[in-house]
């Protein structure tokens, strides 16, 4: 009977599951997530790494060992874990979650900077963890390039990050500051920035920079980012200190810069820095606009001219004419002798000039005094015509003379202290003013 209860007993004990963990070792079944993830039981005599299964695991949990084992998969953080065997276990199934991402990086140049969410963490190579539902940003930085920066994102469902990640700075990167304020920076039409601002070039091109500001002279600089051609610098600095005026005018209206014409009706005078430009608006009938614009310091010029031509009252005076200053010749009839043509011939002179410069019957010479009309005396640019005759003959079988009508205007602007006889201050003009148009014809018509 005693054998029997001992044999009774030992049947039982092994029938109960809570008892079986006293005579066996007990199991779990490790599950990894992703399923394509590999799992390890650590050595504990040596640390190596005995391969269990891939997704899926039977661990027998061994005494006197902390039942240590390894998640791995390539692009993903290993997961340790241990299943101390005293512990106790109410669910035999344990899931595994490889819950975060790693990019292994390497970056060129090899002293370039790697930053991870703005912290520096270190140059060539570095690992990058991703974790699952947050966001991480990696910058490769160096000064003279152009930052290379991406955000790696890993959501459930979505697409993973990748396993490795080159950056390579390629593209070249200019520290741009400007002079005086409010400067406008420009690439082929389009906006940089205002004021400071980084250029990029990429690579294998040349780009050209332009700051501008209204009312001044635009600079531009060019740079290249390719092989053979000098690197861009660091840094660089637009001063602009050239200035601009918009001249408007009549759209007729000639515009001349230092004695060359430029334009009509409007133009964009340039003044570099320490220097003056003469702009002259000119149109027929009107007085001349002269006005000096200079770029100096404590001298500055105006954004903007727009110029009212006044009405130039020699025009409405004078008449256009072939005749003027060219030597005309007057035929004198055979009735008439030599001394009473001269005296006729000085008679029509004179009742247009009160003075005669100059006259001789013997040689036949007669020459008059300037006679002066001047037309808005008040004005800057005032308008002054001088006119006179020459008288000269030319042949004495048969008798004839040459009578020229001397026609000339004022320069644009003629000083205040102008005199009728400064040469210099006076041009041919190809007008006759009314008071002299009939001479020419009168002294024809009286020798005949």
């Amino acid at each position: 009977m005693r054998s029997f209860a001992i044999g009774t007993a030992l049947v039982v004990a092994l029938a109960s599951p809570a008892k079986a963990q006293l005579f066996g070792s007990p199991t779990l079944n490790i599950v990894a997530d992703p399923a394509t993830a590999t799992i390890y039981k650590v050595k504990v005599q040596d640390n190596t790494l005995i391969k269990l299964g891939d997704g899926n695991a039977r661990l027998k949990l061994e005494k006197d060992d902390p039942n240590t084992i390894v998640v791995r998969q390539e692009g993903y953080r290993d997961i340790k874990r241990s299943f101390p065997r005293d512990a106790e276990y109410k669910d035999k199934t344990f899931t595994v979650t490889l819950n975060k991402r790693v990019v292994q990086l390497t970056a060129l140049p090899y002293d370039a900077r790697i930053l991870v969410n703005g912290e520096f963490k270190g140059t060539r190579q570095l690992e990058v963890e991703v974790e699952q539902g947050q966001a991480t940003t990696v910058e490769l930085t160096k000064p003279g390039f152009a930052t290379l920066k991406r955000v790696y994102r890993w959501e459930k469902g979505g697409e993973l990050p990748p396993v490795q990640d080159k950056y390579e700075l390629v593209d070249r990167r200019v520290s741009v500051t400007t002079a005086p304020e409010r400067v406008e920076l420009v690439s082929d039409e389009q906006k940089v920035g205002d004021g400071d601002a980084d250029f990029v070039i990429k690579r294998g091109t040349c780009a050209k920079l332009t700051a501008r500001k209204t009312g001044w002279m635009p600079e531009t600089h060019e740079y290249c980012n390719k092989d053979g051609q000098p690197e861009p610098p660091l840094t660089d600095r637009f001063v602009l200190n050239g200035r601009i005026v918009k001249v408007t005018a009549p759209e007729e209206a000639r515009i001349i810069v230092n004695e060359k014409a430029v334009g009509a009706g409007s133009y964009s005078v340039q003044i570099p820095f320490n220097q003056c430009q003469v702009v002259k608006v000119a149109q027929p009938g009107f007085l001349t606009f002269v006005q000096e614009y200079c770029n100096k310091l404590n001298d500055e010029p105006p954004l903007a001219e727009n110029v009212s031509l006044k009405l130039d009252g020699s025009y409405q005076a004078s008449s256009a004419s072939d005749q003027a200053n060219v030597n005309v010749t007057i035929e004198v009839g055979k009735n008439t002798k030599e001394e009473q043509a001269w005296k006729l011939l000085s008679s029509i002179v004179l009742t247009y000039f009160d003075v005669l410069e100059n006259s001789d019957s013997q040689t036949g010479y007669l020459r008059t005094a300037w006679q002066i009309k001047a037309w808005g005396v008040s004005a800057p640019n005032e308008s002054v015509v001088r006119t006179r005759v020459i008288l000269k003959r030319i042949s004495d079988e048969p008798l004839r003379y040459s009578l020229k009508i001397v026609s000339e205007k004022n320069k644009d602007g003629l000083r205040r202290d102008w005199s009728t006889k400064d040469d210099e201050n006076f041009q041919p003009w190809d007008r006759i003013l009314n008071t002299y148009k009939n001479v020419i014809s009168e002294a024809q018509t009286r020798l005949k």
